[in-house]
């Protein structure tokens, strides 16, 4: 390991030396307002320092995905989005989308490694403390202004969860929808979508937006999985029992200094899987779940007394419902069907305070309070009526965080921050998370980081549950983890944007399901895992000429578990994409083709997938001034390939859709 470190470090300084060319220095940008940033791209971040700063100033290595990128690319859910980031992959067990990113992508791990936040605001619930990506998220892609993705541990501003990485969501304003527009798209396994949205910034200040979304498709009409292939479970033919629905509802409206947020999200997903040992191929009673969230956020912002404030107070709820078929008593008996609920709400009031002081530092405080109303779990049996186990729970979350930025001259820049977050309910800690950035700029526009962070993940609800696991769960401890990173990354004009960056960390006291024959289910969660990881990463975006652009990427990375020095689970050691999108023949219309490198994996059961290369494609094409047209075709040479199966499945892995079309007409109107 210590071998490839040294030559991921002599990568990097290879390749800033290669790139690294003399250039006329451009001005630095003037401070731009949050409203600023969503309409433009100008290689700022807020989320990496709840602040807007330059990327190449940020503590951390950065990627953002645009508005524009969005459609072009013809991205329908925040998993599509994250599947084409550098060093990030998607897994889909066809029931939810999974995350991983720097050589972890743990089956079954319910993202909850990963912070995602809507315009700065934590939205993994608060019982799986899962971060939704896929139809589930509940926000459609075509209300985002753009998503930035921090990479490596951010505790030290977010507390739990920001173990991975961080995916803030900023939505779009009344101004930058510019008035409203109508969709509808049609598309193969039965796909139908109705999108409407209107917004616009009136005259005496007040900005408003507001969608809907609603979309459903029937899924793959007949899969085959050969772990179920006997005649008594039809051959291993899942049939119809692939389909989704889903609603997503925006609203926005900001005065002055006050802005209001709102979203409502709910998706009904059929399982073929015949997860949790559940009936294969049930008609009557299907394996279902639903997912709902609900958001509410107020923010207050003004300057006082030379000082930016920020004052926040925001409602979520998420609720679960799973319906689960088991075999009967007999064979003539019907299903005995068990129902799985989970509520979860809080509320959370935050303050911030980022004020410039003498010598060059700006200074960022702030406070958070987080009540947990409920964190409740139910299981009951329907025939006959029986009560499993009831949870009801509470708890509260306090946290204080300080970061200072000092600029001690124009090429160098120290960044540190810590965080104290506490708990208080049905499980008592606290813990003290660091983050320290050095950061040389040779230039306005070019910069070299090293970057050191901790973070941890606090044990859930759902794994502190001893009706599944036994009493040996109230002992968990938090997870942590220590990142080092070194990062170059250089910004030509406006044509082109290349980052490098290595890393290494390792992750301690992993929350891992290990067998127990004493647990109601046989297994139990213990303080077991510990990963070691080292890696590199490569970017260039380049926009040139004729409205042409391109992106490439490359992720070479290696996680080994610390006791038997194997690879883990689910871990590609390389990662290779590339984006290019291609004008048409007005400057409304593209074409623009996403080409993905996933290299093999291996699975719980020891097997190792093969490598997979897809490819999509996406066109939109204007009809005179207020209609276009516009299609894509996801796996475009219909590969074959399957994503590692978790230990919720009797499969091995999980087959994934081949070529798929859709296709639609929007209307797009101005307000006035």
């Amino acid at each position: 390991m210590t071998r490839r470190i040294g030559l991921s470090h002599a990568l990097v300084i290879a390749f800033a030396l290669v790139m690294t060319r003399s250039a006329e220095a451009r001005q630095p940008l003037s401070e731009l307002t949050l409203e600023e940033l969503m309409r433009i791209d100008a290689g700022r971040v807020f989320g990496a320092s709840e602040r807007i700063q330059p990327v190449t100033e940020a503590p951390a290595s950065v990627s953002f995905i645009t508005a524009e990128e969005i459609a072009r690319y013809g991205y329908r859910t925040l998993a599509d989005i994250l599947r084409g980031v550098r060093g990030m992959y998607v897994t889909n067990d066809r029931n939810f989308s999974l995350l991983g990113t720097r050589g972890f992508g743990k089956p079954g791990d319910y993202n909850s490694r990963i912070l995602l936040l809507i315009n700065g605001h934590r939205v993994n619930d608060n019982v799986f403390g899962q971060a939704e990506i896929g139809a589930e998220f509940g926000l459609d892609p075509a209300m985002f202004e753009r998503v930035e993705v921090i990479r490596g541990p951010a505790s030290s501003l977010y507390g739990d969860s920001a173990f991975f990485a961080v995916v803030n969501v900023i939505t779009k304003t009344g101004a930058s929808l510019g008035g409203g527009s109508v969709a509808f798209d049609v598309g193969t396994l039965g796909t139908q979508l109705t999108r409407a949205s209107l917004g616009h910034r009136f005259s005496n200040g007040v900005d408003a937006a507001l969608s809907g979304t609603f979309e459903r498709n029937d899924g793959v009409d007949r899969l085959y999985f050969p772990a179920f292939d006997t005649p008594e479970t039809n051959n291993g033919i899942a049939e119809g029992l692939d389909g989704e629905r889903a609603g997503q509802y925006y609203g926005r409206i900001a005065y002055k200094n006050l802005t209001v947020t709102g979203t409502y999200g709910s998706r009904r997903r059929d399982v073929p899987t015949a997860s949790f040992g559940t009936l294969f191929n049930e008609q009557e009673f299907k394996e279902q779940t639903t997912d709902r969230h609900t958001l509410l956020d107020a923010e207050y912002v003004k300057p006082f007394a030379g000082a930016r404030l920020s004052l926040r107070a925001s409602y979520d709820r998420f609720t679960y419902d799973g319906t689960y078929p088991f075999v009967g008593e007999n064979s003539d008996s019907p299903p005995i069907v068990g129902q799985d609920h989970v509520t979860g709400t809080r509320w959370t009031a935050g303050s911030r305070v980022t004020r410039p002081l003498p010598g060059r530092q700006t200074l960022t405080l702030g406070a958070e309070f987080i009540d947990n109303l409920e964190q409740d779990h139910s299981f009951q049996y329907l025939n006959p009526a029986s009560t499993v186990f009831v949870i009801d729970r509470s708890s509260t979350q306090h946290a204080l965080y300080a970061q200072n930025e000092v600029k001690l001259s124009r090429w160098l820049i120290v960044n540190a921050g810590l965080r104290y977050d506490g708990y208080r309910g049905f499980q008592d800690f606290s813990r003290v998370t660091p983050r320290t950035a050095l950061i040389v700029m040779p230039s306005s526009h070019q910069s070299f980081k090293y970057l050191y962070g901790g973070a941890f993940r606090a044990p859930n609800t759902y794994e502190l549950n001893p009706f599944y696991f036994g009493d040996r769960v109230q002992g968990l401890l938090p997870e942590a983890i220590d990142t080092h990173e070194l990062v170059w990354e250089r910004y030509s004009s406006d044509w082109l944007r290349t980052s490098v960056s290595t890393y290494w960390y390792k992750a301690d006291r992993l929350i891992t399901l290990t067998p127990d024959p004493s647990a109601p289910i046989g297994a139990t969660y213990i303080n077991e895992g510990q990963v070691r990881a080292a890696g590199l990463e490569l970017e260039a975006q380049m926009r040139l000429r004729w409205r042409l652009e391109s992106l490439v990427s490359y992720a070479l990375q290696r996680a080994t578990d610390q006791e038997s020095e194997e690879s883990l689970t689910n871990s590609p050691r390389h990662i290779a994409k590339m984006r290019l999108s291609v004008p048409g023949r007005t400057i409304r219309s593209s074409a623009a083709i996403e080409l993905m490198y996933l290299g093999r994996r291996s699975t719980l059961g020891g097997t190792l997938l093969g490598a997979a290369t897809t490819a999509n494609l996406s066109v939109v094409e204007p009809i005179g001034r207020s209609f276009e047209i516009f299609g894509n075709i996801h796996n475009l040479f219909n590969v074959e390939y399957a994503d590692p199966a978790s230990d919720q499945h009797r499969q091995d892995s999980i087959p994934q859709n081949g070529r798929t079309f859709r296709a639609g007409l929007r209307w797009n109107f101005l307000t006035r």
